[in-house]
């Protein structure tokens, strides 16, 4: 028996419903999409200067994630109020890097992170190594270690704030290393 004969609609104007619905389900989809993507769009690329670890957390006592070569360009998710390390993901990996490590482009010059600083208007992270760690590492040698790098996180002495840099030359115009 056809769906005409149990007093459904023409097969004319089921079609033409099919078509409006699978049209409103890609515009939905499409916008979803952009609401996902609109953090990565406000994201910034930096490079850094030196062959450098990116850790699972920031500090030089987090493990290390994966070493990255001078000259490699990272996204730049966030960085500490203290501006001092930065959350960046390269490829698969992601971690963080001391931005004194890391350069960007701050009116028409190259700057790093540490020197330009809020100035950069780049967005704040804050770390949580609980949750961190089971978003980006389950399954890494380290991450049974979770507790250990917890303690030590907990017992840190807070970073100091940042401060523009000493010298008289603008932070803006200061060579990257």
């Amino acid at each position: 028996m056809s769906r005409d004969s149990i007093g459904g609609p023409p097969r004319h104007q089921r079609h033409a419903g099919h078509r409006r619905a699978k049209g409103s389900r890609l515009r939905a989809i499409a916008a979803i999409a952009l609401v996902a993507l609109a953090p990565v769009a406000a994201a910034q690329t930096a490079i850094t200067t030196l062959a450098v670890k990116m850790r699972a957390g920031p500090s030089a006592d987090f493990p290390p994630v994966t070493t990255l070569m001078g000259g490699t360009s990272v996204t730049v998710v966030g960085c500490e109020a203290s501006w001092r390390w930065c959350d960046v993901s390269a490829g698969r990996d992601r971690g963080w890097i001391s931005s004194r490590y890391l350069s960007t482009s701050f009116k028409g010059s190259k700057i790093t992170i540490l020197n330009g600083g809020p100035q950069l208007e780049l967005p704040v992270a804050e770390f949580v190594l609980s949750s961190y760690w089971s978003e980006h590492y389950q399954g890494r040698v380290f991450f049974s270690r979770q507790a250990q790098y917890q303690r030590r996180w907990d017992g840190r002495a807070p970073a100091p704030a940042w401060r523009p840099p000493r010298s008289g030359t603008a932070a803006a115009e200061r060579p990257a290393s």
